[in-house]
């Protein structure tokens, strides 16, 4: 199942009932301090059981009850409601106006504890005799099925609930309305048992929380790691355990042996007991600790967090991982705080490429300019406080001028005092240097005409990504100087037509379709376009290295070169790319149908650029 949306009501801030559209993989929420983002996730917590909600939840200004409601699509097909069979949403009409399966949980403060009712809103059935056929037991359906002159060995079931309520809802013409089911009542219970099955998994990393290594989130995996450990052993403790013990009970036994030759009663009523198992894992305590020996709680606040996030998501992980199918949606309360920019950035892109899983989903608050600016557009939602309620904005320009504007997003410098006859974004630090090296080199073979990034005709911007505020809020002004722009992005094809490179192809049509040249290198990434002569060269003739156009050459190459140079991962084309010739850059992007991928780029801009005629 994939959260669709979250509507409180009477919920702290949130008086009349809002209205958050989660997005199907990344969902960014933005606004100032006390806005109301923290409550959006705190409410989802409460919602999926994995917190109680009190009377300090409740709107101040309010008498009505407190909601919290949730939409889901890719709910299960088929349900098992009575012992026997399957039913579906649809069949039941237990769906809402949309075909969306909406779950509404109420909370009354009547007593000191928060009484919980859990409904569906759906288009029910309103016909007389036929609205309430999902509370009945089995015996009041047949009674139900005779009081309308209807004969019970027509229903093909009689032993299934659903039969009966199937053969019912076939009797008239329905008249659905929107209602409210309530599943703590008579037999909607068993909608609830079987729905809660397979909700998604709520795991929510707050920033406020404690940060050492006796924290919850970090001791949790590794007793985990413990466990799973001993596990793989327990053939071996059983023998300890067994040796232990038969060692033991022979010194037990051969003492009061000796016991009963001064005190023959005290002995008799004396019984070796040996009933106590061992509990292997409690011996067994992990910390994190530098290799000096410094522990995690004595250092700084950014690193424990930093640490203590990466446990959140090894331990979300597992929980998806032993889900038995159930999707995952990973909350992350400001993971900016405490971390240097530079962290920053590498969270919230780590965040969007986990979103890409099939089963997960992604939210995250921030009012950090530098991560809003990389968050997707359409994932962007923002927040904000009027003097009755708090009120959320969905994407549009309005909602993109007004974040940017709120945040401090502004267009780079250089787009307003440039020159250049036009821009080209790319993702990166590591793309700049990868185009200029190609248009340096190849201007130097005489291959192209001019170095026009030398000459400062073309200017390259980096955008991070090319549906994300800090693009939209450049392209905005190149738009307004009325410049000609384009892409340069890695395609991200792993050869198996994964879903990011799915998504840069629609991408690419997209902005095709506008007259906007939209790039996708051919290869995985700039670092598959390194020569296996540069690897050869750089290991002293050691390594002869082929470079897969679709693997992770990060992963696989920078391992190998480590023992001649040490390069982290992420600047292996920073550090390298300069070293390769004009005929190796030609060499690695010729196309297997003729041509060669940067020139053909290379002319593309000249023609949109008008480049040709300077």
């Amino acid at each position: 199942m994939k959260l669709v949306s979250i509507t409180l009501e009477n919920f702290r801030g949130y008086k009349e009932p809002t209205t958050l559209l989660v997005d199907s993989a990344f969902t960014g929420i933005t606004g100032k301090n006390d806005a109301g983002k923290s409550t959006v996730l705190e409410a989802l917590d409460i919602f999926f059981g994995n917190s109680n909600i009190d009377k300090e939840d409740k709107n101040i200004d309010s008498y009505g009850s407190t909601k919290v409601t949730c939409t889901f699509d890719d709910y299960p097909i088929f349900l098992s409601l009575d012992s026997g069979s399957q039913t579906n949403l649809k069949s039941e009409y237990l769906l809402n106006n949309n075909g969306l399966l909406e779950i509404c949980k109420t909370f009354d403060f009547g007593t000191s504890k928060a009484s919980e009712k859990i409904s569906l809103k759906c288009m029910y059935p309103s016909n007389e005799g036929l609205n309430d056929l999902i509370y009945l037991k089995q015996t009041e359906l047949k009674k139900r099925v005779l009081a309308r002159g209807l004969k019970l060995e027509d229903v093909s079931d009689l032993r299934s609930n659903t039969s009966i309520r199937q053969f019912l809802y076939s009797s008239e013409n329905l008249n659905l309305l929107e209602q409210e089911i309530f599943l703590n009542k008579e037999d909607a219970k068993d909608i609830w048992i079987s729905l809660a099955k397979h909700l998604p998994i709520y795991a929510l990393f707050k920033s406020d929380r404690n940060s050492n290594d006796q924290d919850s989130e970090v001791q949790d995996p590794l007793k985990l790691a413990i466990k799973l450990a001993l596990s793989d052993i327990q053939s071996q403790l059983d023998e300890i355990q067994e040796h232990i013990r038969t060692k033991v009970i022979d010194v037990a036994q051969r003492t009061l042996e000796k016991l009963e030759e001064m005190d023959a009663s005290l002995a008799e009523d004396l019984v070796p007991d040996f009933t106590k198992e061992p509990d292997w894992k409690s011996l067994f305590k992990l910390s994190l600790s530098s290799e000096k020996g410094i522990a995690i709680n004595k250092r700084g606040s950014g690193v424990r967090r930093l640490i203590l996030l990466n446990f959140f998501r090894a331990e979300a992980e597992r929980k998806i991982n032993e889900s038995s199918g159930n999707s995952i949606i990973y909350a992350i309360e400001e993971p900016e705080t405490s971390q240097h920019p530079s962290n920053q950035e590498m969270l919230i892109k780590a965040l969007i490429k986990l979103s890409d899983l099939p089963k997960a989903q992604v939210i995250v608050t921030t009012h950090v300019p530098a991560l809003a600016g990389l968050m997707p557009l359409d994932s962007l939602r923002y927040i904000y406080k009027t003097e009755e309620t708090h009120r959320i904005d969905h994407p549009s320009d309005v909602l993109y001028e007004h974040i940017s504007t709120e945040l401090g997003i502004h267009p780079v410098k250089e787009v307003q005092s440039s020159q250049a006859k036009g821009f080209v974004f790319v993702e990166g630090v590591s793309d700049v240097v990868f185009l200029k090296h190609i248009f340096a080199k190849l201007h130097e073979s005489s291959l192209i005409q001019r170095n026009y990034i030398e000459d400062k005709k073309i200017h390259i911007l980096i955008s991070g990504g090319s549906d994300n505020l800090k693009h939209w809020v450049n392209y905005k002004l190149i738009e307004s100087l009325g410049k000609p722009w384009c892409t340069f992005f890695d395609s991200d094809n792993d050869g198996t037509n994964c879903q990011k490179y799915v998504n840069n192809l629609k991408l690419q049509q997209e902005y095709n379709k506008k007259g906007i040249l939209f790039h996708l290198t051919h290869k995985r990434e700039c670092e598959n376009y390194l020569h296996p002569n540069l690897v050869y060269r750089i290991s002293n003739g050691e390594l002869n290295y082929v470079v897969d156009p679709y693997e992770d050459q990060k992963e696989k190459l920078q391992p190998l070169i480590l023992p001649y140079k040490t390069i982290k991962k992420s600047q292996l084309v920073e550090k390298l790319w300069s070293q390769m010739s004009s005929e190796e850059i030609i060499e690695v992007s010729n196309l297997e149908n003729g041509g060669n991928e940067f020139i053909n780029f290379i002319e593309k801009l000249e023609e949109k650029f008008n480049l040709r005629t300077f």
